[in-house]
């Protein structure tokens, strides 16, 4: 895995450097040698854009090496800095040209963006946000230092308008918004440049592909398919019958390894449901206005037996469902997944969480995960690793918070997952990834590795129905069918 830091991490990092007896110029001139050595640089002259921040003092440093080299540059800023660093580079640049409208960018083959470092907190105003409208409008290749000025360092919000980087070179670490919400359109090429800051606290951590070899180990041959898992998945209503379907799908049923998948669903949709499943089994739960009504002996049977239990998909709220889920995390002594209208009813009373014994995971979008913690979406998408390790301490649990990116925590740990497409943003694939959490804790993985290791196996699936059927038009049933090419790959790296 990858270290990621927020932006906090990073200014307590160079606060210690620079106790440490490094200066702050002699950081940045560090910072300007390794731009240079790895950003690229082509033919044609170049433009470094420096704001008034230490993010600044970088680019004062490059332009001074710049020159040094003989290369053909011009800067721009926006008048006196107050950082002590940047000044002393900036007097060192002669007579700096004042940024005005009347510049045109579209000469430059090259602009290197310095203007906001991971400090920002609010939206990018007057000149500034002329120039990085200037830079986007430019057609030049752009690299941003440290990150695109206009994103958030921790939850990778454009702020209004943000600068869009051909190439982004972070400083030292990787910061958790160039993977988080608008980061993932706005960076480019992302990379980090060692320039000997000490070592800082790691917020999450980013997960490759190596980090989920782990999940499909080499099988035996004297194997049974109960001793591949069982799962129960309750879901469904009549106004939702499709959830219920998608849920036994993403639980990968049999595509990820489980040897026994039963579908718990309402007596109304038990039919239609019937048509679509071959391989599992089926319970028919007595209904009550289309929706699950509560009997104590019915779900007594359907989490008999089982290593795990998913509920919550297209089941819909009613007070039946409340006495469900409250029966369900009462009871159930083996791991429980909560997705969708099961998140909608916990946040009505999530201490009931305070029962549980053994793992819970819960599958929230932000509008989820604001309903939990009583918070506007636009909070929750600020910071969505500080919140989701939030929740997860506070209550035991294990969060994978869904969007752009999938943030996984514990309550001590946060990954994420970056595997995806945009066709990925369809009802139906929260659905499968709940399905695919479940499947793999029920065949016997720890519950914390087969949440993220789901995120990320359902991502590649996705990038595969996108290459197949293109991002607008790939389905969540065609993120299912290349499931098993992608644990064939993994299963086959194991070995």
């Amino acid at each position: 895995m990858v270290k990621l830091v927020s932006a906090l991490a990073a200014k307590n990092a160079d606060l210690k450097t620079i106790a440490g007896g490094v200066s702050s110029v002699e950081l940045m001139k560090r910072v300007a040698a390794g731009v240079l050595e790895n950003c690229g640089y082509g033919e044609g002259r170049s433009l470094i854009v420096s704001g008034k921040g230490g993010n600044g003092g970088d680019g004062y440093a490059l332009y001074l090496l710049m020159k040094e080299k003989g290369l053909p540059v011009d800067l721009v800023d926006f008048g006196e800095t107050k950082h002590e660093g940047a000044a002393a580079l900036r007097n060192l640049c002669g007579n700096v040209k004042r940024f005005d409208e009347t510049l045109d960018f579209s000469i430059y083959q090259t602009i290197f963006d310095c203007i906001f470092g991971i400090g920002l907190g609010r939206a990018p105003q007057g000149e500034a946000l002329s120039a990085i409208k200037k830079i986007n409008a430019s057609g030049a290749r752009v690299v941003s230092v440290d990150i695109p000025s206009g994103l958030t360092a921790d939850g990778g919000i454009a702020l209004g308008e943000a600068v869009n980087a051909t190439v982004t070179i972070s400083v030292q670490n990787l910061k958790l918004g160039q993977f988080l919400n608008d980061g993932l359109d706005l960076v480019g090429d992302v990379g980090a440049l060692d320039v000997g800051i000490v070592d800082a606290e790691a917020d999450a951590f980013l997960i490759e592909e190596k980090d989920v070899i782990g999940l499909f180990p080499p099988l035996k041959r004297n194997l049974h398919k109960g001793m591949m898992g069982r799962l129960s998945v309750i879901a469904g209503s009549e106004s939702y019958s499709g959830a219920a379907v998608l849920a036994e799908l993403g639980a990968a049923a049999f595509a990820l390894g489980d040897g026994l998948v039963k579908l718990c669903v309402p007596d109304v949709i038990l039919y239609p449901v019937m048509n679509k499943i071959t391989e599992c089994t089926l319970l028919s739960c007595p209904s009550k206005e289309g929706r699950i009504a509560f009997d104590e002996q019915v779900l007594e049977k359907a989490i008999s037996g089982a290593n795990a239990v998913l509920f919550g998909n297209g089941i819909d709220v009613s007070d039946d469902g409340r006495a469900t889920l409250r029966y369900l995390i009462k009871n159930t002594n083996v791991p429980l997944v909560l997705d969708a209208d099961g998140l909608n009813m916990l946040s009505e009373e999530p201490e009931l969480l305070s029962l549980r014994t053994a793992p819970t995971v819960l599958t929230p979008h932000p509008r989820e995960m604001s309903r939990l913690m009583g918070l506007p979406t636009e909070e929750i998408l600020s910071d969505p690793v500080s919140y989701a390790k939030e929740f997860a301490a506070r209550y035991g649990v294990i969060v994978a918070l869904k969007g752009a990116s999938t943030v996984v925590s514990d309550g001590k740990t946060a990954v994420i997952s970056t595997a995806g497409s945009s066709g990925m943003a369809k009802g139906g694939s929260g659905d499968l990834l709940a399905g695919a959490v479940a499947a793999l804790i029920a065949g016997g993985r720890d519950a914390f590795f087969a949440t993220y290791g789901a995120a990320f196996v359902l991502g590649l699936a996705g990038e595969s129905a996108a290459e197949e059927k293109g991002e607008y038009s790939c389905l969540p049933t065609d993120t299912h069918r290349h499931l098993a090419a992608v644990v064939k790959y993994l299963s086959n790296k194991a070995k």
